[in-house]
């Protein structure tokens, strides 16, 4: 794994950090080249907003997917992350399994590594066997559910489909890339608080940037202050099973109609956080307990403004629409339980660096209304992943079903439905919207 700081603020941290603190007390402008003692005066006493204009950004590769999804995206909000899509990557095609090794051995036994390599060279072998299989059921898909897809279209998003589908028997210790930006607090926070081996390893690494180029700032970083507790997902059931959709019912709803902003921009820009006449949305909250694949739990992780509980496993798979035209599901749950038996031989920890893309996890989601407007708006639109896309429809449906809130649904759709405009440009889905209404505006798809 590789850690490098691409980026950072241009003025020293602690002077930084001294001229916030000053500025609030002072009548005059406050002198950055004068700094207060930011340890004692503001670190020790806990005033760490002042650390807050201070960010870092970091370029991080050869980072197992688990250390992200169960990782650096699992429980901060306060970052911002762009990360290689497994879509558009090549990881699957000729894995180097003693890049794999040696990721892997650092953090657990020798020998707990080599009973699991089998089971990840198992899931690489089901991927390469069957996507020239699944490609052209794809093609086919695609010509079924958006006939404006031309040639190109088809020839360069059918592998994409067919890969993003099929990668549910591979496992989620494959390597990744991404950049990440974070600032000062929530750095030292997150190195404190750093909950798996792989983690402390990633923040140590991203620490040792720092204070490479910001020497002052190392007593920010007591060995005494960081926690040496192991966390791991839970797990509800040990015996798999398959699930052919992502599922969702509302635990809890507080939205009073008469008493939100329902007025959409007609751009790109989300403005709602930024509109004080959409200020009231902002208390009004759904709270959802939704059963996703880990595929797109690490998507769903993207929207920060949506708080999560804990996740567990649920010892279901995810089986998606080509795979079961395919006939892959008993194969699925085979492969599925021999991932969970493997809780038996080997360390905890490593079961979850490997799990599969397609293990579902189960956690509770509470959006305000603002939030909610803007991931529907996302994850409705056919350019969405499959499971995604379903999962957000599947909100609607809690919707009708219960009755309330109703009028919401005219504004948790797509651009495309707001606007009656596609903003993907040359990206269009291709799907034909003549002849739809609101109604039907959200089918099931394939891909």
């Amino acid at each position: 794994m590789q850690v490098k700081l691409l980026a950072k603020t241009d003025k020293e941290p602690l002077a930084l950090a001294s001229h916030a603190a000053r500025i609030c007390y002072t009548l005059d402008e406050a002198l950055i080249d004068k700094p207060i003692d930011v340890k004692t005066r503001l670190f020790d006493s806990g005033h760490h907003t002042t650390l807050q204009h201070t960010n870092f950004t970091f370029y991080i590769q050869d980072i197992p997917v688990s250390s992200v999804v169960f990782g650096l995206h699992l429980a901060s909000p306060y970052y911002n992350s762009d990360q290689r899509s497994g879509r558009f990557s090549k990881m699957y095609e000729s894995p180097d399994f003693e890049v794999i090794r040696q990721m892997l051995t650092p953090f657990y036994l020798s020998v707990d590594v080599e009973t699991v390599l089998p089971w990840i060279e198992k899931g690489i072998r089901i991927y390469q066997e069957w996507l020239p299989k699944l490609i052209p059921l794809a093609e086919e898909a695609i010509r079924q559910e958006r006939p404006f897809a031309n040639d190109k279209y088809i020839a360069l998003n059918a592998p994409k489909f067919a890969q993003e589908q099929l990668r549910m028997f591979i496992s989620e210790v494959m390597p990744t890339a991404l950049d990440m930006t974070i600032n000062l607090s929530a750095l030292t926070a997150l190195w404190r608080s750093a909950w798996t081996p792989e983690m402390r390893a990633i923040t140590d690494a991203m620490v040792t940037e720092v204070i490479s180029v910001y020497p002052e700032l190392k007593n920010f970083f007591a060995s005494e202050a960081r926690s040496h507790e192991d966390w791991f997902v839970p797990f509800l059931m040990t015996q798999a099973f398959c699930s052919e959709k992502p599922t969702l019912h509302v635990v809890m709803t507080d939205i009073r109609e008469n008493d939100l902003c329902l007025e959409m921009g007609k751009d790109s820009v989300d403005t709602l956080y930024f509109r004080p006449n959409a200020m009231n949305n902002n208390i009004h909250f759904v709270k959802t307990r939704v059963n996703v694949s880990c595929a797109t739990y690490g998507q769903d992780q993207r929207h920060r403004s949506i708080k999560r509980s804990q996740p567990s496993f649920t010892g279901g798979f995810y089986v998606p629409p080509l795979l079961v035209k395919a006939g892959l599901t008993s194969l699925a749950i085979t492969y599925m339980q021999e991932w969970l038996d493997l809780r038996n031989k080997v360390a905890p920890g490593l079961v979850q660096a490997i799990a599969p893309y397609g293990a579902m996890v189960s956690y509770e989601k509470m959006a305000d209304l603002n939030a909610l407007i803007h991931e529907q708006g996302k994850r409705s639109c056919w350019c969405a992943g499959e499971e995604i896309y379903h999962l957000a429809i599947a909100l609607r449906e809690a919707f009708k079903t219960t009755g309330e809130a109703n009028k919401l649904l005219r504004v948790l759709a797509p651009p495309c439905l707001l606007t009656g405009r596609c903003q993907e440009g040359v990206r269009y889905c291709g799907r034909d919207f003549k002849g739809t209404t609101k109604e039907n505006y959200f089918p099931k798809r394939q891909v």
